[in-house]
């Protein structure tokens, strides 16, 4: 059975002012152990700056709506640590960002990032994923909004949440991209399932899927032996929309393309551009799709049809 510890208990535990016999007693409980690693954790973890009031009012608030649950009065910053600690353990409430990662990429950057399992993402430019490193081994979960190109280990399912559908597989490779209104996933190795509110499908290797508006979706096989992906360093595209094609072109070189209601957006490209040379890339974007361009600017771009 659990001890009925007063209010200043466990600071001062924490504060180390137990007498021995108060240290020994408590040592012996069933709960010292679980304070114990409470304790450990909360010493690993960076404390942002915070007021120090608002954050007790939340840990008040929280352990109020306990029953039988005792709010603990205190007030050292330390012991404020503590007390978020506590929160966690009885009602999940996170006050530490720091069990989180999270990375972010800016035009025309790609980044690699190996995951806590050893699986590897490739963040595409302007993107940016999420995941809680703490419970990895369990609850292999990933927040992604932009373009990832994943290589998934063998294990617990791996998924992939976006705004507009989730992707999960046990190990494979795939490419997904969640712009604005436009979800795409392509399946470079194995299988992976998709789930989105139109659909639910099971890709395998060389299949890609598509949804827009979150109205219209299709399917489409694809050469994977042969296909381009951008980690390569040249953005490919099977019968893509335009409206995509020029979001990952205005990614990749920082730049704004306008104009664009003089053109149907919804007109469909095959073919890839390179990352390296920006004239180039427009030409074999804009050229075959007999769209003509204009510099305004170094960085702004109309189209004429």
């Amino acid at each position: 059975m659990k001890h009925n510890y007063d209010d200043t208990f466990l600071a001062r535990w924490v504060n180390n002012e137990l007498t021995q016999d108060e240290l020994s007693e408590f040592k012996k409980s069933e709960d010292y152990n679980i304070y114990k690693r409470i304790i450990e954790t909360s010493s690993e973890l960076s404390v942002q700056s915070f007021d120090e009031q608002e954050l007790f009012n939340k840990v008040k608030t929280k352990l109020s709506n306990k029953k039988e649950t005792k709010v603990i009065s205190l007030k050292s910053r330390w012991i404020y640590t503590v007390a978020a600690s506590i929160a966690i353990l009885l009602g999940g409430f996170y006050f530490f960002s720091s069990l989180d990662k999270s990375y972010t990429t800016g035009f025309g950057e790609q980044l690699a990032i190996l995951l806590p399992d050893n699986s590897e993402l490739m963040l595409n430019s302007k993107s940016t994923v999420s995941f809680n490193k703490n419970n990895w081994s369990t609850n292999r979960n990933i927040n992604l909004k932009g373009e990832g190109f994943f290589k998934v280990e063998k294990g617990q399912t791996f998924t992939v949440n976006t705004a507009q559908g989730n992707v999960k597989v046990l190990g494979t490779q795939f490419n997904v991209i969640n712009h604005d209104t436009y979800f795409e996933v392509t399946c470079y190795e194995g299988k992976v399932s998709v789930s989105t509110s139109k659909d639910d499908i099971i890709l395998t290797k060389g299949m890609g899927y598509r949804m827009m508006n979150s109205s219209k979706s299709e399917q489409w096989n694809f050469d994977f032996s042969s296909s381009k992906s951008w980690i390569t360093g040249e953005s490919s595209f099977e019968s893509t929309p335009l409206s995509e094609v020029i979001k990952s072109l205005e990614n990749q070189y920082n730049i704004k393309i306008k104009n664009t209601e003089s053109v149907d957006l919804n007109q469909r490209f095959t073919g890839s551009f390179t990352h390296s040379n920006l004239d180039v890339a427009l030409k074999t974007v804009f050229v075959p799709m007999k769209i003509d361009i204009t510099f305004t600017d170094e960085k702004t771009i109309s189209l004429v049809k």
